[in-house]
């Protein structure tokens, strides 16, 4: 067992032991991605699932909102145990039981209990993030953070543009149970690299649990009104976006048949413009900073708009490029302002609990997205009803960016106006 550790440490943390801060950073990543591809790598087999499971397709669109659901309820209860027990104590049992729900996803037989493994491994799935933002803030210093950030904040497009190719591939060769098997041995090197990186440093004492203290903390934070509209932010786009992903098989069934691979495409093209815009905003921020980022990104969310009303004031009919269009500006923007809204949500929470405020972002991404998938399944392939919806999670970034900008200013008058006061005394 000691020469099969001292191996596989060898291998997962390098020479003497020690891992770098890029090799660090790239495997939070990774571990990112396979959690959140666990939502969308069977969205292209939903039609063919629908008909193995013996359900309908609306019910194959719940079970995401299922994951999401588990991943609330963990991630409400992870913030707190973290602070608790440390990183290493909760990440370890929580990745086994999220390996044991993609296990069950795959032998499942009804959907009622595929719904039910979905629910079970997005608990275990949940912790994941929390600890990721834990790790980037011991490990890097401040100037790094912010490109740090952005890199970890490609998890989600990177999972969303891979997993529906993959799970079309495994469908192909095999069928979709198979992706599941393929998300659990991959998750499983979650494990293996926490195992083995989480060391002693990271633990905290422990203290007897109790529920009261996960009200506290939430309660605590979500009075910070800076906290609240910077960490919806994130969630407003990942609902915007989701309302498309999971409306592209439909949407594809009437323009361009029902083929796996191309409905993967259709709603992969828009995170290719997230992705190519993530590094673009790497040099905004390294060369002009975080507020040249955010004022970028609430331009290009402007241009969506302004194209909007081009479009309806001279009625164009709706079509699957046009709405590719308006879905690549939105992933565009939001390469510019996830980031920054992550950071800044964090920093407003650092002198209490930034695992609680990790968490918490990720709560508000997980209640919009299953709001937004909850509405989508309820449209399937009206374009124009689904591009409202879109709008108005376009429009509600805008409108939380402004209102900070109005409470910032208002903060600003009076403190200046306080420090009047004092020196007139």
């Amino acid at each position: 067992m000691k020469n099969f550790k001292a191996v596989v440490g060898n291998f997962v943390l390098g020479e003497n032991s020690k891992i770098s801060n890029r090799r660090i950073a790239l495997f939070l990543l990774f571990i990112n991605v396979i959690t959140s591809a666990a939502v969308s790598i069977y969205i292209p087999c939903l039609k063919q699932m629908a008909i193995d499971l013996e359900t309908t397709n609306t019910i194959m669109q719940m079970t995401i909102v299922a994951h999401l659901t588990g991943e609330f309820i963990g991630r409400i209860l992870c913030g707190s145990f973290l602070e608790m027990y440390g990183n290493r104590a909760v990440i370890l049992p929580s990745l086994l039981v999220s390996v044991l729900g993609h296990l069950g996803c795959m032998i499942s037989g009804s959907a009622m209990i595929f719904t039910a493994m979905r629910f079970i491994q997005a608990i275990g799935s949940s912790v994941v993030y929390a600890v990721s933002q834990n790790v980037i803030n011991k490990v890097f210093n401040e100037k790094e953070k912010s490109r740090v950030m952005g890199i970890l904040e490609l998890y989600q497009p990177i999972a969303w543009i891979l997993s529906p190719f993959v799970g079309s591939i495994l469908a192909e060769i095999s069928n979709w149970r198979v992706s599941f098997l393929v998300l659990s041995i991959t998750q499983l090197g979650g494990v293996i690299f926490f195992w083995f990186f989480l060391s002693d440093e990271y633990k905290k004492s422990k203290e007897s649990f109790a529920i009261s203290r996960i009200f506290y903390d939430y309660g605590y934070i979500l009075r910070n009104s800076a906290f609240v509209i910077y960490a919806l932010i994130p969630g407003l786009f990942a609902g915007g976006y989701m309302i498309f992903a999971t409306s592209a098989p439909f949407i594809c069934l009437k323009f361009f048949g029902n083929k796996s691979a191309d409905i993967a495409l259709f709603s992969a093209v828009p995170l290719f413009f997230y992705v190519i815009a993530t590094f673009v905003y790497r040099n905004v921020v390294d060369k002009f900073g975080m507020a040249a980022s955010r004022r970028t990104g609430a331009c290009i969310y402007g241009i969506f708009g302004i194209y909007l009303t081009y479009l309806i004031i001279h009625q164009s009919p709706w079509t699957p490029y046009t709405l590719l269009v308006l879905m690549s500006l939105q992933c565009s923007g939001s390469a510019f302002l996830v980031p920054v809204s992550v950071l800044k949500a964090l920093q407003s929470t650092a002198h209490y609990s930034t695992c609680v405020g990790a968490s918490t972002v990720v709560i508000f991404r997980n209640i919009i997205m299953s709001i937004c998938i909850t509405a989508g399944a309820k449209f399937s392939g009206n374009i124009t009803t689904i591009m409202s919806c879109v709008f108005m999670t376009v429009a509600t970034v805008l409108v939380l960016i402004t209102t900070r900008k109005i409470i910032r200013t208002r903060i600003t008058r009076r403190q200046k106006a306080l420090t009047s006061d004092n020196l007139n005394d």
